[in-house]
């Protein structure tokens, strides 16, 4: 059985998480989700670049060697490009329907969702 004190700190815990998630979602998760896709389009950028790099210097030497680029150096890079792209529009997209879910988020939307957030953190440390 659980003692006063210990149902007493699950019952803080759980309001200060509860308010937490409000927070969070009513306010910040809009805003947010503005600049996280930025982020994500430089990460997969960075990613892009690393990939086409060895490409890159392969093709510079052999080029340096036999005065022609490699055969699968084309295909290559249009692969690694095209893939950049359709992670570009699948990060766009999900981002895009995320912001405007978090836009439309009222206060009721926000608390009850904080609620069950919180409670399914906390009620696991009851049992």
């Amino acid at each position: 059985m659980n003692t006063p004190p210990e149902v007493l700190r699950t019952v803080v815990s759980f309001l200060v998480l509860g308010g937490a998630f409000y927070v969070l979602l009513r306010w910040v998760a809009a805003p947010l989700l503005t600049q996280v896709g930025t982020g994500v389009e430089y990460a997969l950028n960075v990613v892009a670049v690393g990939l086409l790099l060895p490409e890159y210097c392969w093709t510079r030497a052999q080029r340096r060697v036999t005065g022609r680029a490699a055969a699968f150096a084309y295909t290559y890079g249009d692969a690694v490009c095209a893939l950049t792209g359709a992670g570009h529009r699948c990060a766009g997209t999900v981002l895009t329907a995320l912001h405007e879910a978090a836009a439309r988020l009222g206060h009721r939307g926000s608390l009850w969702i904080g609620t069950l957030a919180a409670a399914a953190l906390v009620v696991p440390r009851l049992l």
